[in-house]
């Protein structure tokens, strides 16, 4: 699904970076990036790709948006949006696995520039609501029984197949015009 994913937005002219970690020299093409999208397995995960003394936060450009596609708690996905925010950057939580319905949550302009590029591998976009919010819907879902446990939160091992990807694309999708 991973390689599905990131078929359309090369076909919607994205140029597209993989790493496996989101470290090192991952971080130097994050900062060239206008997108970072990344779904990693735990909160720890997140954390240390954004602000570990090689995470890429620090690296993004003004305005840089990452979308947060990991499943982890409201809280957690709330603080990473105000720290990104302090560092001039955008952070939407549209975590992965609730179905095929990908609820976001933060600022209405990082769910304006989200959306688009979310929309090029699933139709399900929703607005939940401000930062934690994506991860909040989630968590609803999943209490009414939409899925049964943890294993359903990764259905096609995106955890196993994408672990951080990052792109720039046409000059129309840095513009947020896309």
């Amino acid at each position: 699904m991973a390689e599905a994913i990131m078929d359309r937005l090369r076909d919607a002219g994205h140029r597209l970076h993989r790493h496996p970690h989101g470290r090192g020299a991952f971080r130097d093409r994050a900062g060239a990036c206008d997108v970072v999208m990344m779904l990693l397995p735990d909160a720890r995960a997140v954390e240390s790709a954004l602000f570990a003394g090689d995470g890429f936060a620090a690296a993004l450009p003004p305005d840089g948006l990452v979308i947060d596609l990991s499943c982890i708690s409201p809280v957690e996905a709330s603080a990473n949006a105000t720290r990104l925010a302090d560092l001039g950057a955008l952070l939407v939580d549209a975590p992965a696995g609730a179905g095929s319905i990908v609820d976001l949550g933060g600022t209405d302009a990082a769910c304006a520039r989200a959306e688009p590029l979310l929309r090029l591998f699933t139709d399900g976009v929703v607005f939940a609501g401000g930062p934690g919010s994506g991860q909040r819907a989630r968590l609803v879902r999943v209490s009414d029984g939409k899925m049964a446990d943890r294993k359903n939160d990764d259905p096609d091992g995106l955890h196993r197949l994408l672990r951080l990807m990052a792109f720039d694309g046409p000059a129309e999708s840095r513009l947020g015009t896309s």
